[in-house]
């Protein structure tokens, strides 16, 4: 009965537009956050962070080869598998002009996850966003990502709604 209660209480608590929310925001030098004393983790760290900064953010498709492996798998359901379909992906739907805000980045082993902001449109209150964070993440084979993970549902794509 108690365990019935508080589920009501939750529910009515967040059905009456009381909750508040802290603006999820990046860290000043997100490159800080590449980096680790262990060179293997730091040598992937980096590769995710020239992933960040060349492929998504500057558009450089001619780089994917440089960071991926051929068979590169991906679990976003918006995207296909593939080094290639990666870059027929940028060279179809260039991304804007941004800069990712990174909050964290993590290493361990052969995975490095990255959480950033993003901010989305309200669904119930027109014109207004919210922000929530993203995350990332890859899995290395040798010196390059061989697969990718993150939250996307099936839909339009929302990288670009990162600030």
């Amino acid at each position: 009965m108690t365990r019935q209660l508080f589920a009501l209480a939750v529910a009515a608590f967040l059905g009456s537009g009381a909750c508040a929310q802290e603006p999820v925001t990046g860290v000043t030098d997100r490159a800080a956050l590449f980096h680790s004393s262990d060179p293997l983790l730091d040598a992937r760290k980096q590769v995710v962070y020239h992933i960040y900064t060349d492929i998504f953010e500057n558009n450089r498709v001619d780089l994917v080869d440089a960071y991926m492996t051929e068979r590169y798998i991906q679990h976003n359901p918006n995207i296909s598998s593939g080094r290639e379909a990666v870059k027929m992906l940028f060279r179809e739907n260039p991304l804007p002009k941004m800069t990712i805000p990174v909050i964290a980045v993590i290493a361990e082993g052969d995975m490095v996850v990255v959480a950033s902001a993003m901010t989305l449109p309200h669904p119930s209150r027109s014109g207004s966003t919210y922000t929530t964070t993203h995350f990332d993440m890859w899995r290395f084979v040798g010196n390059k990502v061989d697969e990718h993970w993150d939250e996307a549902q099936l839909g339009p794509m929302n990288v670009g709604a990162r600030k």
